[in-house]
């Protein structure tokens, strides 16, 4: 596994864990508000798979969770074996994912590798392409993510949506293709999504594009009414 990165420790990437960080190496999307994109192409190794497990294992009972996230962590080949590893180490695992790999995904919900799950909804279907960075005339896997988001509304596996939410890409239109987009999963499953968070952008010097800024409050709230029939409770991060 390429670690491009580790956070110790975090409060706030696992719900209701004490947790670790893990950042993989490499990603199929270049989103224009990543705050990660040091991590997008061929970035340098922060430290061996090795050294990552004895990190570990020095740290039970500091911790118990491990939050895999990228990058995109699905991308990697050796993922499920990863993960696995991590859980025979007595650590519950939360894996982030864009959702463009639903083959990838299926296999580690199947086999039980992952005891949380996040993927990101990027945008509306209009917007995704540009909201995702790919260049006309590359399209965003449109099916693929949906068919991510089927597998987790059928399995038992705890997960979460989540948007960040950035003025210009993110409008009361565009979020209204969200709901339209979601919506038939969840009539088809029979069952709501466990919890949608909206998360406002915050800038950093990392991010790809300048000019972008985070949606009001007021903003913040329109949106989580729109969403509000996709999911057992819409959340603003910071909220709980």
């Amino acid at each position: 596994m390429l670690i491009a990165g580790l956070q110790k420790m975090s409060l706030l990437d696992y719900p209701g864990r004490v947790a670790c960080t893990l950042f993989t190496g490499g990603c199929n999307l270049r989103c224009v508000y990543c705050h990660n994109s040091e991590l997008l192409v061929n970035p340098p190794a922060a430290m061996t798979e090795e050294g990552f497990f004895a990190f570990l294992g020095k740290r039970k009972g500091l911790i118990d969770g491990v939050c895999v996230t990228g990058g995109e962590p699905c991308i990697h080949g050796d993922l499920p074996e990863f993960l696995g590893k991590i859980r025979s180490y007595g650590f519950a695992v939360k894996l982030d994912t864009n959702g463009c790999f639903p083959d990838m995904l299926e296999r580690i919900l199947r086999e039980g590798l992952a005891d949380y799950a996040a993927v990101d909804v990027k945008n509306g279907p209009e917007e995704l392409p540009a909201t995702a960075g790919l260049p006309a005339p590359k399209t965003f896997p449109t099916e693929n993510f949906l068919r991510s988001v089927r597998l987790l509304l059928a399995s038992d596996t705890p997960f979460e949506l989540r948007t960040t939410c950035v003025v210009p890409l993110h409008t009361r239109e565009s979020v209204e293709g969200i709901r339209g987009m979601l919506l038939p999963l969840v009539r088809e499953s029979g069952r709501l999504v466990p919890r949608y968070y909206l998360q406002a952008f915050a800038d950093r010097d990392t991010v790809l594009y300048a000019g972008l800024s985070a949606p009001g409050a007021e903003k913040m709230e329109e949106f989580r009414e729109i969403l509000s029939p996709l999911a057992e409770r819409v959340l603003i991060r910071g909220e709980g």
